[in-house]
């Protein structure tokens, strides 16, 4: 398997997090009226999900430096398919939630070692832009998976089927990776002494580039997930938009992805990460504030809003690979650790605050559009105040 083959196998571990909260989507109803359920319980299924990748990525990056990076993704592959076999065979939503939270822990994989690997063949410009054309395979993820989903639904197949294909989509991925070639040229063994952790988080956190990028993951990740845990209940709420019709709306933000990293592909080698992140924060502000400016003339139609999100999405995943790459590439030699780091505190902070916004706007276009805006402005100040550091400390802008 050749560089190229890999860079697209990351982008379908990538993918995995994306496709296994996709699919999903079109089952929250059906899933409500199974179980007697609440609405917060079943988003609960993409947030705690979320959550635990967010901490299975302490583990993953560590040990793929300590054994490599194959033998981690196979870890993490078989505790993820566990997960789904017993989110598979739950009889109450308590359960559903453990398969969640143990599929999670295992898909945690998918992104660290993803990025960890990308690190191993490509560093500067060239991470970034690899890491580009990863996540717009990522993409793939959002577009077939809400559209499989209601294949599964018209097909008169049960919530439970998607965790079928949630297995054979696992296995899949766990047979690629027997053709995989191991990119970790020294193992560390010092990688999982707490004494080792705890030097390679100091020194993330002493690199002035990577402290300030990995904070703005969390924000980047953050507006990702409000989209995806929140936009359900604005669609069913606002318009009664449930089943094939939510699914094909949704599907169309896949390919707000696939442009944006397109754009970002080409954009990093004339502007650099940064300026390329700062303007799809542009375009993302911009999406957000169509969204308020329609709601508040009560003009907004699912129609509507999808195009929104749609525009939004070209601009999120810019921000959050590009934060990843800046974050990464100064730390080749820990580049499993810093992938864990990063991945960490952008999943589960993200998380947190997704679904705090998420909780206190009870489905409402108008706040949660409000929510989103406030949230890329914070992003975009975050990237002009590293823009205007003296250049010295600016490198790789």
């Amino acid at each position: 398997m050749g560089a190229r083959a890999l860079v697209f196998y990351c982008g379908l571990l990538l993918t995995i997090g994306a496709f296994s909260v996709d699919i999903t989507l079109p089952f929250f109803t059906p899933m409500r009226a199974h179980f007697g359920a609440g609405h917060a319980a079943v988003s609960a299924t993409v947030t705690l999900y979320i959550g635990f990748i967010g901490l299975g990525q302490i583990v993953f990056g560590p040990l793929s430096d300590r054994f490599g990076r194959r033998p981690a993704i196979a870890i993490g592959l078989v505790i993820y398919l566990a997960g789904a076999a017993i989110a598979l065979v739950a009889p109450t939503i308590e359960v559903l939630l453990a398969g969640r939270a143990v599929q999670g822990f295992g898909a945690a994989v998918g992104p660290v070692v993803a990025r960890a690997i990308l690190r191993d063949l490509f560093s500067g410009p060239k991470l970034a832009q690899n890491l580009a054309i990863a996540t717009g395979i990522f993409s793939l993820g959002p577009i077939l998976a809400p559209l499989i989903g209601v294949a599964i639904a018209e097909a008169g197949g049960s919530w439970r089927s998607i965790f079928v294909g949630m297995l054979g989509f696992g296995g899949l991925l766990l047979a690629i990776l027997a053709r995989a070639p191991e990119t970790l040229q020294q193992r560390r063994s010092d990688a999982l002494q707490p004494a080792g952790l705890l030097r390679n988080a100091r020194a993330v956190l002493a690199h002035p580039q990577s402290r300030h990028f990995l904070l703005l993951g969390p924000v980047a990740q953050c507006t990702m997930l409000t989209i995806v845990a929140g936009t359900p209940r604005v669609y069913e709420h606002e318009f009664g938009v449930t089943g094939t019709l939510f699914a094909v709306l949704f599907a169309l933000h896949g390919l707000g992805i696939v442009i944006g990293q397109t754009a970002n592909h080409r954009l990093i080698a004339r502007l650099g990460p940064v300026r390329t992140a700062l303007a799809a924060t542009a375009v993302m502000i911009g999406a957000c504030s169509l969204i308020v400016g329609f709601a508040l003339a009560d003009a907004l139609t699912p129609y509507r809003l999808s195009f929104f999100v749609f525009l939004f999405a070209i601009g999120f995943l810019i921000v959050a690979a590009n934060s990843a790459a800046m974050t990464l590439d100064p730390h080749g030699p820990i580049a499993g650790f810093t992938s864990s780091f990063f991945g960490f505190v952008s999943s589960a902070v993200g998380a947190l605050f997704a679904t705090l916004i998420v909780a206190a706007t009870h489905g409402r276009a108008l706040a949660c559009g409000a929510a989103l805006l406030a949230v890329c402005v914070l992003c975009a100040l975050a990237l002009l105040s590293w823009l205007r550091r003296p250049a010295p400390a600016a490198r790789g802008a």
